[in-house]
């Protein structure tokens, strides 16, 4: 029956109730924020520096992206490794690179200190319940059964599938510069390597991401416009908890109509991505299911990294065994995180190999004597033992870590112990109480770059630091990382857990790359902007695109 021309409405009541309601919740959400700057008065003696705005404290200074390095060197240099600065409201954060309290807040607290909140909602929406968006005994069950997969036997059965991807990329750039040197944009290209590196030996499948066209793999295009559309949101995400427990049909409804196209873009992608991932689990699953001549077919032969998880999964028996929507999101994790870490440290160490041609020499020579002993393809044993590409690999690293920084929240009211006393006030107390709620910033460049562990020279690449004994205030700072005595791949249960596979990848290109081409610089500058991860770009570009245009030539 059709509605008739009367007016329909709701009864005042009902606008009463919902002003009530709305009410409610704001009175709620300003007693919460009050309380806790109420509860933050006790990380006042901690020095800062002058709060810069009312709303904005020092956000805007801490994480801009050209001059926020700088500013947070200011900061770690003039008030030390455990500081402070002004957030949202009058919230009072905490910078955070003395070796001693990120052991206590990594290790025997590790339960009181998670990922901040919007970033665990954001990737439980946007991916899944992955290693990024799990939290507590969920992640702990994933890391156990994640962990065997990344161990060394499997980074040297990889090897030869890595060399292979490599030469794929090295025959296209011969062609560029067949007719002598030519500025080439590397990022594009390195992102592209890293992406078919992790797609064929993390997934078992290709992007054919050298070939012409590819740029229209829906998939593919996902993967690389993740981060960058993130970044474009990273200013709102800290309001994203408010909303974040709705219903995920609310959330689309309300994100929908919002007048906001970088919401809808990274909606767009989210759903390209999980669609595409369950395409690809579907078909591995038949395959594993049936182990018929079909998987053998396919690329890695079914040895990549999620087809031994499923083999592995299948076997539990009891709650430790993954769901399928965890497996999809380890998926898509494994593609988007190794992808931007592994490009960016190629980007990076490439640029810096470019502006230290003796250190490029040095490398040549060796990986050239190394492959006249041994053969073309470097296996994994010559690859790890090669001490100059270790050496430049590890203080690219140390210098230049692809995350500068990670944020933490405190869960609980939980005292933490420091390597030194906080000047000021807190001159003679060992530890510092930290109330719940309160958000730290790991430094991971602070600790990198911290002159009384690294000595003076510690702002300086110096690869040949690592072809000696390092001092002993190295390994007296017992810095809480996973690696090589620095923060790079952090440190406790959400340390990276693919740091070998991320090395492995980065020595086998470089090493092929350096024994073809000799970089050079490009006559256009390049700058490094400050973001989750840090992305080279030129100067005075408005894109967050990343960009590193190089001069190449064949070595």
């Amino acid at each position: 029956m059709p509605l008739d021309s009367r007016n329909y409405s709701l009864p005042a009541s009902f606008w009463l109730v919902a002003l009530a309601a709305a009410s409610f919740g704001i009175g709620l959400a300003l007693f919460s924020l009050a309380r806790l700057r109420i509860r933050q008065i006790v990380l006042w003696p901690v020095p800062s520096p002058q709060c810069a705005s009312l709303f904005t404290g020092n956000l805007l200074q801490m994480f801009h992206p050209v001059s926020g390095f700088d500013f947070r060197e200011h900061v770690r240099k003039t008030y030390g490794p455990v500081s402070r600065f002004h957030g949202l409201l009058g919230d009072q954060v905490l910078l955070i690179s003395d070796p001693k309290a990120l052991t206590s807040m990594l290790g025997k607290n590790q339960d009181a200190f998670e990922e901040t909140e919007w970033f665990i909602e954001c990737f439980r929406h946007v991916i899944g319940p992955g290693l990024f968006s799990s939290t507590g005994a969920l992640h702990r069950k994933q890391r156990k059964l994640l962990n065997p997969i990344f161990s060394t036997h499997r980074m040297r059965s990889m090897v030869p599938l890595i060399h292979k991807i490599t030469v794929q990329l090295l025959d296209i750039l011969q062609e560029k510069v067949a007719d002598g040197v030519q500025e080439i944009e590397m990022s594009d290209w390195f992102g592209r390597l890293a992406l078919e590196m992790i797609a064929q030996g993390g997934l078992g499948h290709t992007f054919e991401s050298f070939r012409t066209g590819a740029e229209n793999d829906d998939f593919r295009t996902a993967i690389k416009e993740f981060s960058p559309a993130v970044a474009r949101l990273q200013v709102f995400l800290s309001v994203f908890p408010l909303v974040s427990k709705w219903p995920s049909k609310l959330l689309r409804f309300g994100a929908a109509c919002l007048p906001w196209p970088d919401l809808h873009y990274i909606i767009k992608l989210a759903d390209t991505m999980g669609r595409s991932a369950k395409r690809l689990f579907e078909t591995k699953r038949e395959l594993l299911a049936n182990e018929d001549a079909g998987l053998k077919s396919r690329v890695d032969e079914g040895k990549d990294i999620i087809s031994v998880l499923m083999r592995e999964n299948a076997d539990v028996v009891d709650d430790s065994r993954m769901q399928d929507d965890e497996i999809m999101a380890q998926m898509i994790t494994m593609l988007v995180a190794a992808t931007d870490t592994t490009s960016l440290a190629l980007s990076r160490i490439a640029y810096l190999l470019s502006q230290h041609q003796d250190a490029q020499d040095r490398l040549r020579e060796e990986v050239n004597n190394a492959v006249a002993s041994g053969g073309t393809e470097l296996g994994y044993d010559t690859l790890v033992g090669l001490p100059h590409l270790d050496a430049i690999y590890r203080e690219s690293l140390r210098l230049h870590p692809p995350a500068s920084f990670v944020a933490h929240v405190c869960n609980a009211d939980t005292t933490i112990a420091l390597s030194r006393p906080i000047p000021g006030a807190l001159t003679q107390q060992s530890s510092l109480f930290v109330p719940r709620g309160t958000i730290i910033i790991v430094d991971i460049l602070g600790v990198n770059r911290d002159q009384s562990i690294w000595g003076g020279d510690a702002d300086s690449w110096k690869p040949e630091r690592w072809l000696a004994p390092l001092p002993d205030s190295v390994a007296d700072a017992h810095i809480p990382g996973v690696y090589g005595n620095m923060m790079t791949f952090l440190g406790g249960s959400r340390s990276c857990i693919g740091f070998k596979l991320s090395e492995l990848e980065i020595k086998v290109a470089l090493s092929q790359l350096v024994r073809s081409f000799r970089f050079l610089p490009s006559k256009e500058e390049v700058v490094w902007r400050l973001g989750p991860v840090t992305t080279p770009s030129v100067k005075g570009s408005t894109t967050l695109t990343p960009k590193l245009p190089m001069l190449l030539k064949r070595a």
